[in-house]
Formats: C-alpha cells, structure tokens, sequence
C-alpha cells in the first residue's frame, strides 16, 4: 500500500515538499494517489518555501540554477552549474526549452520564485507582458494598460518595467513606469487579483528620468533602477507600493564613465559594477549593499540609510550571476559564461554558445502555479519542445584546465 494512504495527509504532502521538482513531476505519473495528492493547493507552496530555504541554497549545496534567453532566436537555456574540487566540468546540465513567446522580439524582465516576466521590446509604449514558468509550462498574457488620452501620443516619455514578491502577503507584483521629463507614471498589477491594472499616479522624485535600460533589479522587497546621470538609484517598495528616498552609489571616483556602471543582484545582495580603467584594462569593482548592524535582511519599512555599500571583488565583466561555494564569481558577457577566481584574479571560461545571450538570471525550477495564484486565464504553453543536452551539446564549448 503507498505510504500516502498510510500517512496523513499533511505528512505526506511536507515529505514530497523536500523532493526536487523534477522528481515531483516524475512522482505524479507513478499512480492515481501520488498525483491527487500532488496537486493539492498547498503543495506548490509548500514546495517553494523548502525550496527557497536558507539550508537549502547555493551556498550550502554548491548548486546553481540559471535561465538564459537568446538575442536573436528566443531559444530559452537552463544551466546547471555543480562546484566541484577542481572546476574541470562545473556545468552538470543544460536544457534547452523551445516554445514561441505570444509576441515577437521577446524581451526577459526577470525571474522570481521561479516565475519569469516577459515583454516585447519596446521603450516607446507599453508592451505586452507575460508571466510564465518554463517548468511547469504555464503562462498568462498580461491585460493592456489603460491611460488617459493625453499620454497616448506622447514622445518625450518611455516605458521601464520590473517584477518582484511580497513575501508578507505571498503576492507576485509587476511594475510599469512610463518616463517623463518631469515625473514617473506608475502602474502596478497584482498577480491573481483580479482587477488587472492600477495605476498609482504620477510621482517627482526630484532627480532625472534617464533610468539605466534595464528592468527593475528585484532585492530585499523592493524594484532598484540606476538613474545613469545621477548615479543615484531608484527605489520602489512593493509591499507599500511607493519610492523609498533615494539611494546613493558607492564612492566614486572623479573621473568616470558612469554610463559603463550598472546594478544587479547576487546572492540577495544588490550590488553596484562601478567601471575603472587599470593600467588600459578595463575593469568593474562590485559593491555589496549591507544592512549596516550585519543583518542582511530587509524589513518593508526600512529605508536605504540603513544600508551600506562594501567593496567584495573585482571582475572584468558587469554582469554578475554568482558567488560560489568556494568563494569564486560567475559572470557573463554576450554569448559566454565566466567563473573568476578572485583572490588569484585568474579566470576561465565555462561556456561559449553559438548566440549571444540578451539576458540571464539566476533562476530555481518550481511548481509555483499561476493558476493556483488566482489567474483565470491561464494557459500551458503549446509546441513546446524539451532537448536535454547535458554538458557537452556540440552548441557549447566548455573550456578546460590548462
């Protein structure tokens, strides 16, 4: 008899929250029962909270997670990366997931819980969104924004877009701002509510509106975009779903080009690549926002003098992924993934694919439903295809040692 007829049901289902996803999806195919018990509606949140666990994250397991979106083909890349003692074949597994966005020129927004947002590429309107999970195949596309008429053909302004979760309510939140020269408009939809858009009114945050053109970096509850000419950066609390006052950079040096700096998140940190140039190589210091008393945990209320940037290495790309379980970095630049060995400030190359790559993320396969979250329009993503490549797809060249 199986022993999810034997036990209660609230046992059986926190014994199948600690399997990983993939063998949950095996598990529901083994009988009736298992499958039934699978899909209770707090299972998928009770997997994610194991999930997501402090005991359970990369830096006790050495595993990582990454999502990957190509330039020009939409070709949707998970890579897996496994530290081992000597980094000869670190990347484990990559699967290669084909489906066709609801849009063309598919633009990759974020990735939260698993869940991972969507848009056409475009900074002159408001795009269409979609919120999708490449693990378990659902996606819902987003409703249109619905603005006043004065704001319809306006070309001084352009759109920004971030995705983030509430941990307080368990509430997934997406973010529009249309820019002006004056002012940001903000529109906020919450995922399963029902109501779709709401537009929260205008805002002066009495700085430029040149935000740098990436999505809002999601940390610590709140959306973060680097204003390029003030290197100040933009806060936006989704729990209070208002800006926080402003956050300034790290020191910086007198002579810079700003624009080369960015922001990102590792490891829940939001960190600052400031650009240098160092005897004519180009370089970028990474800044790691910390809570000033040791505590990296952010409370909703808190504002950004409670934080503090500290300088943790040196890399020659801005786009961070990783810190790894030995202390090492990951990055990636257009079609290439990099782990970095800072304190000997060598660096190999894990990764080089036939496209470059618009964006990557750090990313965890989960069964957080869309459905179960209250969205009525959910579909499963059709002409799906599901390659397995493991580690050596003739469409990467994976480096070794010397």
């Amino acid at each position: 008899m199986a022993f999810s007829k034997i036990l209660p049901v609230e046992i059986a289902l926190d014994i199948f929250s600690r399997v990983p996803s993939e063998s949950v999806l095996d598990s529901k195919l083994v009988c009736t029962s298992w499958n039934n018990l699978l899909r209770h509606p707090s299972f998928s949140r009770m997997h994610l909270k194991h999930l997501i666990h402090p005991s359970n994250s990369s830096s006790h397991s050495g595993k990582l997670g990454f999502l990957a979106l190509t330039f020009w083909n939409n070709i949707f890349l998970y890579i897996e990366y496994k530290e081992n003692h000597d980094h000869s074949t670190p990347i484990e597994r990559i699967t290669q997931i084909y489906f066709t966005p609801p849009f063309t020129s598919a633009e990759f927004l974020g990735s939260c819980n698993g869940l991972i947002l969507l848009a056409r590429y475009s900074y002159k309107e408001p795009a269409p969104l979609c919120i999708c999970n490449p693990f378990t195949k659902e996606h819902v596309l987003l409703t249109e924004i619905k603005r006043d008429e004065d704001t319809e053909d306006d070309k001084n302004s352009h759109w920004t877009s971030g995705f983030g979760y509430v941990a307080s309510t368990d509430e997934y939140k997406v973010v529009r701002i249309m820019l002006k020269t004056e002012f940001f408009s903000v529109y906020i939809y919450t995922v399963g509510s029902g109501v779709g858009w709401r537009n929260l009114g205008r805002f002066n945050l009495g700085c430029s509106v040149y935000l740098y053109e990436q999505a809002g970096i999601f940390s610590d509850g709140a959306l973060h975009w680097l204003d390029v000419e003030s290197q100040m950066i933009v806060t936006f609390n989704l729990g209070e779903e208002k800006f926080s006052e402003l956050l300034p950079p790290p020191p910086l040096p007198p002579i810079i080009n700003s624009h080369c700096n960015r922001i990102g998140v590792v490891d829940g940190f939001l960190y600052f690549a400031m650009y240098l140039i160092v005897e004519e190589s180009e370089y970028y210091d990474v800044w790691l926002l910390h809570k000033k008393n040791g505590n990296s945990d952010m409370k909703e209320r808190e504002e950004p003098r409670s934080f503090a940037w500290r300088k943790e290495f040196r890399v020659e790309e801005n786009e961070v992924l990783a810190v790894t379980k030995s202390n090492g970095v990951l990055t990636c630049n257009y079609n290439y993934l990099h782990f970095y060995y800072t304190k000997a400030s060598i660096w190999k190359r894990l990764i080089d694919y036939k496209e470059n790559f618009s964006r990557v993320f750090p990313h965890k396969n989960t069964l957080v439903s869309l459905k179960e979250l209250g969205e009525e329009d959910t579909k499963i993503m059709e002409s799906v295809e599901v390659k397995e490549t493991g580690s050596h797809d003739p469409s990467f060249n994976q480096l070794q040692e010397d």
